[in-house]
């Protein structure tokens, strides 16, 4: 038989580019350690119950949160810096919530029907820049829209604005959540500048605040809450309250429990990540792997899940030479294995054993 220069080529390359009978690549698990649903306990407004409750309920379960600030002069975030810092410093994300929460509410003040694209634009940018200057991350920052509204000034101009609005927020965050209760979030239809929450959280009991998030725990997504004022001021849940849930997400670790920036930083690189087959044997595997988004925002490890080719039993697996733990996943078929590969890894080899 005489083969075509294209055919020829194809078994070339086959070796290095192809894996063979039926081997899949490795691919990102839906959320880490192939955990069921991921759950974000976020808290808007820079309060006092905050800090004097919820910080320390977050702490005692071992949690982490997201605290989305407003960083205007008579704010908390200015009276009480160290603090937080400190609740920085224990792991939780420091968001923007503006400098002074202008939103479309007649009740609140300042109304952001007044607010010009300049003083919007401003707004936005000023609040990332304290917070930045504050806390010296290179993480970057999300943000949270006052009362969950996408747009400002008079009603004529804000379906015009509500693009500038969101171009704005893009200047300066990597992120945006929303509040208005749209429910769980699907990771693959992830809009990351318009994030919806779970839904109003004031003065509800616990199993109200469970109920909320069952939906995404079943259908394997995201859910938000967005909580204001805890144990007192406004919108408020019990301190109790916040404990029995912060308890139950503890001891439930299938639930995987993280800050809002981190769970958009998973599901983005997961998205993005290109992974390539560069050579295989009967006894070792190797991947190339491509991490396109800013290394300096997008850091987490990711978990990758890989079903072992026909007669391997077990594998090591080094990333850049580097060992890394495989952890067998029981009760499948095929032994399938996760491993927790570092951010920007560029060659990922398992060898059978």
């Amino acid at each position: 038989m005489r083969l075509s220069s294209g055919s020829l080529l194809l078994l070339l390359v086959y070796p290095i580019i192809g894996w063979p009978q039926g081997g899949r690549l490795p691919q990102p698990t839906l959320w880490p350690q192939d955990r069921t649903a991921a759950i974000s306990l976020t808290f808007d407004d820079a309060m006092e119950t905050q800090l004097d409750n919820a910080g320390p309920v977050l702490k005692n379960h071992d949690l982490r949160g997201t605290f989305f600030v407003i960083t205007g002069p008579s704010s908390t975030w200015r009276m009480r810096p160290r603090d937080w810092q400190q609740l920085a410093a224990g792991g939780n994300e420091i968001g923007s919530h503006t400098v002074n929460h202008p939103c479309l509410l007649a009740e609140i003040e300042p109304h952001s029907q007044d607010y010009s694209p300049e003083m919007m634009h401003k707004e936005l940018r000023e609040s990332a820049r304290e917070i930045l200057a504050r806390l010296g991350t290179q993480r970057g920052l999300t943000f949270a829209y006052p009362c969950g509204n996408m747009s400002f000034g008079p009603p004529t101009a804000q379906a015009r604005n509500q693009a500038l609005y969101i171009d704005y927020v893009a200047e300066s965050y990597f992120a945006a959540r929303g509040y208005g209760g749209e429910g769980e979030v699907n990771p693959e239809e992830l809009n990351i500048l318009t994030v919806p929450d779970l839904g109003s959280t004031a003065g509800k009991p616990f199993p109200d605040l469970l109920a909320m998030m069952q939906p995404a725990v079943r259908g394997h997504r995201w859910g938000i809450f967005a909580i204001h004022g805890v144990g007192g001021e406004w919108l408020s849940v019990s301190t109790e309250v916040l404990d029995e849930l912060a308890a139950y997400l503890q001891h439930h670790t299938e639930i995987w429990t993280a800050p809002f920036g981190d769970v958009i930083r998973y599901i983005q690189e997961s998205k993005a990540l290109g992974i390539r087959a560069t050579g295989h044997g009967n006894q070792q595997a190797q991947f190339s792997l491509d991490w396109p988004l800013d290394p300096k925002v997008f850091d987490l490890p990711l978990t990758l899940k890989w079903q072992l080719p026909p007669g391997w039993t077990a594998c090591q697996a080094e990333a850049d030479g580097r060992p890394l733990t495989c952890t067998i996943l029981p009760k499948t078929n095929q032994k399938t294995i996760l491993v927790d590969v570092p951010p920007q890894t560029k060659s990922l080899q398992f060898t059978s054993k």
